[in-house]
């Protein structure tokens, strides 16, 4: 059997359910990552970061690792402009692009997203998880060229 049969056998795709089991798979992916997490996020998700106590230390803890580079895309509003500065303690860079729906994560290995809409202040109830090389790599690229379109925050700093 060769090396790569047996990554080819460890790949998979899920969905996760119930809330609690969403923010401890957010978690375990935050743990598991070695060198970047690129979040894409709708303007209710930096709240988040800061209502779920284990998001935020979970952050803390990702901020003390050395070398994990952490880029958030979501749009800026009125509304979560304050999560957004607060945000800055965490992350490397974060970039405003409007209108944007839905969410997701990418380390260098593993891909998350919300399953289903979710309600503004709450955690999603389903979460897909992947870590099958051609769906990370796909969404990879697809944050990338969001990234490219959106405008780095301190451009935001008078809205």
């Amino acid at each position: 059997m060769s090396g790569s049969y047996n990554v080819e056998l460890s790949e998979r795709t899920e969905i996760i359910r119930g809330s609690e089991n969403v923010i401890d798979a957010g978690l375990k992916f935050a743990s598991n990552t070695k060198t970047k997490i690129d979040a894409c996020l709708d303007y209710t998700r930096p709240a988040l970061a800061f209502d779920i106590e284990s998001i935020s230390k979970s952050l803390a803890d990702i901020k003390a690792k050395k070398g994990i580079r952490l880029r958030v895309l979501t749009e800026i509003t009125a509304e979560n402009i304050s999560y957004c500065k607060q945000l800055t303690v965490f992350v490397d860079e974060i970039r405003h692009l409007y209108g944007i729906k839905g969410s997701f994560y990418i380390s260098e290995r593993e891909y998350l997203a919300p399953a289903i809409f979710h309600e503004e202040g709450k955690g999603a109830s389903q979460m897909i998880y992947s870590n099958v090389g051609e769906l990370v790599e796909h969404q990879q690229y697809v944050f990338d060229t969001l990234w490219n379109k959106a405008i780095p925050s301190e451009k935001n700093k008078g809205d």
